[in-house]
């Protein structure tokens, strides 16, 4: 079984995001102006927050962990990977995925 991390990249600062909710469509463009986020649902944009931290983030990836993964170094299909759903088994455990396609 796997599970879905979601990572922010706001401010030039990679964030893993917990308790991860919806923003209505207006808000989160006036709050995060030209942030290509990731849709909640048809009205709202997914945002969330880090540990430790009361600042919402904006959700910008979202990446599929394995359970049991290799933990392999990250390599170019790592950085540069795309999809809607990433999937991911390397030791960053997600933290890099697709951080060199956006």
């Amino acid at each position: 079984m796997s599970s879905l991390k979601y990572f922010s990249d706001w401010n030039g600062q990679t964030a893993e995001l917990i308790s991860v909710i919806g923003l209505p469509n207006a808000e989160f463009a006036t709050r995060f102006p030209l942030v290509e986020g990731r849709r909640f649902d048809g009205f709202d944009m997914m945002v969330g927050y880090a540990a430790g931290s009361r600042d919402m983030l904006p959700v910008m990836r979202a990446v599929e962990y394995k359970a049991r993964p290799s933990r392999h170094v990250c390599d170019d299909r790592c950085l540069h990977a795309t999809g809607k759903v990433m999937r991911c088994e390397c030791s960053c455990g997600g933290k890099n995925h697709g951080k060199g396609h956006r």
